[in-house]
């Protein structure tokens, strides 16, 4: 495997860095401005640059399991993920925040399925789960009888508000959208369709982003 990944890593010398080469050499010599910071779920099939047609630069990513933000000022060991946020907006300045999850989580379904499972063989995901363990009991309580595989669907948009609402506990981040110098939105990426679904505040619901 790490053959294959060697392989490809000179194929991205061969063929795209000797191609965009102007471009990493401005990179290398100036200051990142990127046009968004994504939090998004570490699963391996999400990939925010190339479902956004992205260049290196554009993007300020932070990925993590199910795409959690903690809440602002707890959990000592969570503090990269405030330390990204800050970083985010008082240094790079972004004027995009975006919580970015996708169908299919494992981690959220893991979840579904119960928590105390989870503390046995992985006590340390257990406890990142907790900030999506309310959401996960209300669905459950709004959903009882229904599989587990349905409330996990459910969880993976409820999450991502769940988790706008940590953001806005960010003195940085409320601030920031106080002198409308950021914009906030949740997104899922649905693995099937390769389409993105927007969270529309006002009604309360996530709703396909029409394409250009």
């Amino acid at each position: 495997m790490i053959t294959k990944l060697l392989e490809g890593h000179g194929r991205f010398r061969r063929e795209y860095f000797e191609h965009e080469r102007e471009l990493f050499e401005t990179l290398a010599v100036g200051a990142q401005r990127p046009t968004a910071m994504i939090l998004a779920c570490c699963d391996s099939r999400l990939v925010p640059n190339l479902l956004l047609n992205a260049n290196p630069g554009e993007l300020f990513i932070l990925r993590n399991i199910a795409n959690i933000v903690p809440p602002f000022g707890r959990h000592l060991a969570n503090r990269s993920v405030g330390a990204a946020i800050e970083y985010a907006v008082h240094f790079l300045q972004v004027p995009h925040i975006i919580v970015c999850g996708h169908t299919q989580c494992g981690g959220l379904r893991a979840l579904a399925e119960g928590p105390e499972k989870l503390e046995v063989e992985t006590p340390t995901l257990a406890t990142w789960l907790q900030d999506a363990i309310a959401v996960r009991e209300r669905i459950a309580r709004q959903w009882e009888g229904k599989p587990a595989e349905a409330i996990a669907q459910q969880l993976v948009f409820e999450n991502v508000v769940a988790q706008l609402e940590n953001l806005l506990t960010y003195p940085i981040v409320k601030r920031a959208l106080e002198e409308n110098r950021v914009e906030i939105h949740g997104w899922v990426y649905d693995l099937a369709t390769g389409r993105i679904k927007a969270y529309e505040p006002v009604a309360n619901e996530f709703r396909a982003i029409e394409m250009p």
